[in-house]
């Protein structure tokens, strides 16, 4: 077998599918990536046996059918360095392969196909299309929030539900909540759920760059599949019910100011200098008309800085991780955002427009530690 391509698109597809690999494996096949020359067309694959992701690449010329797992890391190094070449060819035999290109050959040992698991998309037969800007923005916009914590297994993915004309994401590690929600077309009228796992969303989110256009989503009880023209990712689900995040985002919070989305960055950021790793604290005082905002670290110094607010009712006063507020503000797509707040010791609503919605947890000052 030996197939032709230019050395960008290799590379390029390659490199996609080389971030699904396991950082360890018992099994060395799981370190590879699976070529295979069919039906008139050049595919990889690679899977950690939770998420698969299979990428179909232009090629310039191929003669014989025929496939081989080549080690991961490895090659994808040697096509980074060839990646500008005009072209970069493959030959493979009974268990090795050679990869030629201008200056030279590697002749590389790989792996048996046969032996490549397969990742089969179960009982999913119904899809909604999405286009891939659209999902792979939503999942930026909810992911930072998905809690990392193995024993709350259930935080640790992604709600994703589609009703009707609707695709919402959820994400929660119990001191903040991020929500998103968009349209897609479910011309079918689908009602599904699931949680997905962050590693296959962060990946879906590389693939959608490189796969522009319409996507189809489907699920089923135990898998979501996502498949272009030039791929598809399939991923076990994460097992177990979601909580009910509806009744966390406060209903009740009247006190609500609006503020230039780049001011409030700069002045979070500019605070948490003043904050340390283990004392990650910045007070905001909402007043008429403008947001102070305060920190103070005994052994690090203190800072005050204000900003202009659209607000014109009583003043109150709550403390934050600022590494959450600036979470959401780096996705934010808006000039301003709306800040709904209770009191100082009840959650706050972060709403960078109306359908992206993030809900943060105060925090306290510590006793007899900061005095602002």
């Amino acid at each position: 077998m030996n197939v032709s391509f230019t050395g960008n698109d290799l590379f390029r597809g390659f490199n996609l599918v080389t971030s699904i690999i396991p950082s360890s494996s018992v099994k060395n096949v799981l370190q590879g990536i699976k070529l295979m020359v069919q039906d008139q067309k050049v595919e990889l694959t690679a899977t950690d046996l939770e998420v698969l992701a299979r990428y179909i690449l232009p090629v310039k010329e191929y003669t014989n059918e025929g496939s081989i797992v080549l080690p991961a890391i490895r090659v994808n190094n040697i096509l980074r360095e060839w990646a500008g070449n005009d072209e970069v060819s493959i030959s493979v035999g009974e268990s090795n392969c050679t990869i030629r290109s201008k200056g030279g050959y590697f002749k590389i040992i790989g792996e048996n196909p046969e032996q490549f698991p397969e990742v089969q998309a179960n009982n999913i037969r119904d899809f909604i299309e999405i286009d891939s800007e659209t999902i792979s923005d939503m999942v930026g916009k909810v992911i930072y929030a998905v809690s990392t914590v193995k024993a709350r297994s259930t935080l640790c993915g992604i709600f994703l539900r589609i009703d009707k004309d609707d695709i919402n994401m959820v994400a929660a590690d119990g001191n903040r909540l991020a929500s998103v929600k968009r349209k897609v077309n479910n011309a079918d009228d689908i009602s599904v759920d699931g949680i997905v796992t962050a590693k296959c969303l962060s990946f879906l989110q590389r693939f959608a760059s490189e796969c522009k256009g319409t996507l189809k989503l489907g699920m089923s009880e135990s898998q979501i599949r996502f498949i272009s023209e030039k791929g598809e990712v399939i991923s076990q689900l994460i097992d177990g019910k979601y909580p009910r995040y509806e009744e966390v985002i406060p209903k009740g919070n009247d006190k609500k100011a609006e503020v230039n989305k780049n001011e409030l960055l700069s002045a979070v950021r500019m605070a948490s200098f003043m904050t340390t790793e283990g004392y990650r604290v910045v007070k905001f005082v909402l007043k008429k008309g403008r947001l102070m905002l305060l920190s103070k670290t005994a052994d690090v110094g203190e800072t005050e800085l204000e900003i202009p607010a659209t607000y014109d009712g009583a003043d109150v006063e709550i403390c934050f991780n600022p590494d959450y507020v600036l979470d959401v503000l780096k996705v934010s797509d808006n000039e301003s955002v709306v800040i709904e707040l209770n009191d100082g010791d009840s959650a706050a609503i972060f709403r960078p427009d109306y359908e992206h919605v993030n809900v943060i947890m105060p925090v306290e000052l510590k006793q007899g530690g900061d005095s602002l």
